[in-house]
């Protein structure tokens, strides 16, 4: 009688374990996962990630594998956009959940295979790839991809939810390549990319790229409004855990939590790092004759320092890659923001440059000293991710011993509401036809509070500059009421060819604007 009752518990296992397969749209090759976890009782959480992550540190670090399927490898992006998921087969169609994943396909530029484990009911069982959830519209495929495709695997995912339209699933998210991922929320459209990690980073050093290889997605609840995930990175130089807390909507916000462990000493570890474009702005000419204005995913870098203040960093395309370091102690935040927010600005009905989203990086806790830097390099292309910031602290973290880091991701429109001093709209440069030997800039502020005053007020300018004395520069405020700005022209010797610029408004001795920052000379 006792093996009859075995007998029938193990058939009723079998049964649930097909159920569960079915119900997922996966393979009878994940039995073996969901038989091998069905017995563990254990949470799967950030520290269940964390000790596979310590795993991986004691072996030799194995690169992801690389699949280059011919026909796909290196075709271009507008080919490879091709290759369509189909949505009749994502991930909880029919579960009537505020989620759903597809997956990317190996081709392009990508071809590093990742693992993608769903996690259900505290159990993670791999998503395996598959080739009928995809269209290939009219891409050669080699009569060799049949065989090819049993050892393929996902190179990414993006995931869906009614981040615009109730009841409408569209893609907010997206996970693809090295640590890469994008996020918008409603009204916007992909531009910049966070990454989970930088290093060396910077014009003179070999970048190393790591890679999230392999992810674990939570199954949400019909009510739920956030989705976790979590993913493993591996590199030469480093493993860690990351987990992903991601809420979609007005402002999409993802709380990341991060712990490294360093395999081999880096010269530059940067944390939190955002990777954007800009090709020019309304200070710059257009390049290559581009008959747009403006051609840029963002527009300037704002930092709020311990104390609260707040700096804004136009972004420039330099004549030479420049690294910039930023001195900062337990900083409030950083990010790239897209200020501009104008269509006529960029008049691209195409790119829409101007629904992009700025992105704004609030530490948790006190990160302490380090440096903020600041990568520029110079392109011709709007295709060139040419613009990089990220943190590094001061001490770096120690050999195998892990570095625990804690943020959240704010995917605003502008500048994060705790910003409420006025802020620099634009700029321009030249040389001023009455006074030949004169350089000219003109800078323009608005705000609520500017916007308030009347246009008598008598709004001091400071001007610092490292490079001209005070007795040097002259300059001239007054409120544009048509704007609703205040416009400061600032005129200084045309010999300067190079040198960095503070400027800020005060109102009787009181800082109403932010502090505009500009080194001259670099740009195209």
């Amino acid at each position: 009688m006792k093996k009859l009752n075995i007998y029938l518990a193990l058939i009723a296992l079998v049964l649930c374990v097909v159920i569960i397969i079915r119900k997922n749209d996966l393979t009878l090759n994940s039995l073996t996962t969901v038989l091998a976890i069905s017995t563990n009782d254990e949470v799967f959480d950030f520290n269940k990630v964390d000790s596979i992550v310590k795993q991986k540190l004691k072996s030799k670090f194995t690169p992801t594998p690389e699949f280059k399927i011919p026909g796909l490898d290196g075709i271009s992006y507008e080919d490879y956009r091709q290759i369509e998921y189909k949505p009749d087969v994502a991930i909880w169609k029919n579960l009537a959940l505020p989620y759903q994943l597809h997956f990317f396909h190996p081709g392009h530029i990508y071809s590093n295979g990742i693992q993608i484990y769903e996690v259900i009911n505290e159990k993670p069982i791999e998503i395996p790839y598959d080739a009928s959830r995809f269209n290939f519209g009219d891409l050669p495929l080699t009569d060799s991809f049949t065989e090819l495709s049993k050892k393929l695997h996902y190179t990414g995912f993006r995931v869906h939810y009614p981040i615009n339209q109730k009841e409408i699933l569209e893609e907010f998210l997206v996970f693809q390549g090295s640590s890469y991922f994008r996020a918008i929320s409603k009204g916007q459209i992909y531009g910049l990319s966070g990454r989970g990690l930088a290093i060396n980073t910077g014009p003179q050093d070999k970048e190393e790229f790591p890679i999230f290889e392999s992810f674990y997605i939570k199954r949400p609840q019909k009510t739920d409004t956030t989705i976790t995930i979590y993913a493993i990175m591996n590199s030469e130089s480093v493993v860690g855990s990351y987990e992903f807390l991601v809420t979609p909507g007005e402002v999409t916000n993802i709380d990341v939590k991060a712990k490294i462990y360093l395999r081999k000493k880096i010269k530059r570890l940067g944390f939190a790092p955002i990777t954007s474009m800009y090709l020019y702005g309304e200070s710059d000419n257009p390049i290559l004759g581009n008959i747009h204005p403006e051609v840029h995913d963002s527009d300037g870098l704002l930092i709020q320092n311990k104390m609260g203040d707040w700096e804004w960093r136009p972004l420039i395309n330099p004549k030479k890659t420049q690294l910039t370091r930023i001195p900062l102690d337990s900083p409030r935040g950083y990010g790239l923001i897209q200020r501009d927010r104008k269509f006529k600005s960029y008049q691209d009905e195409k790119l829409k440059y101007h629904l992009r989203p700025s992105l704004w990086v609030e530490p948790k806790g006190d990160w302490g000293k380090g440096n903020l830097y600041l990568l520029e390099f110079t392109t011709n292309l709007d295709s060139d991710d040419n613009i990089t910031t990220f943190w590094e602290p001061s001490i770096p973290p120690n050999l195998n011993e892990g570095y625990e880091f804690q943020y959240t991701l704010h995917y605003t429109e502008r500048s994060p509401k705790q910003h409420t001093l006025g802020k620099a709209s634009a700029f321009y440069r030249g040389v001023d036809p009455l006074f030949p030997k004169e350089k000219v800039f003109t800078l323009y502020f608005t705000g609520d509070y500017l916007k308030s005053l009347d246009k008598k007020t008598l709004i001091k300018a400071v001007i610092q500059n490292d490079k001209i004395s005070p007795e040097q520069i002259r300059y001239k405020i007054e409120k544009i009421s048509e704007l609703d700005q205040w416009r400061l022209q600032i005129w200084y010797p045309a010999f300067v060819n190079e040198s960095n610029w503070n400027i800020f408004l005060e109102n009787q001795n009181q800082r109403i604007t932010e502090t505009w920052i500009y080194r001259d000379g670099l740009s195209k």
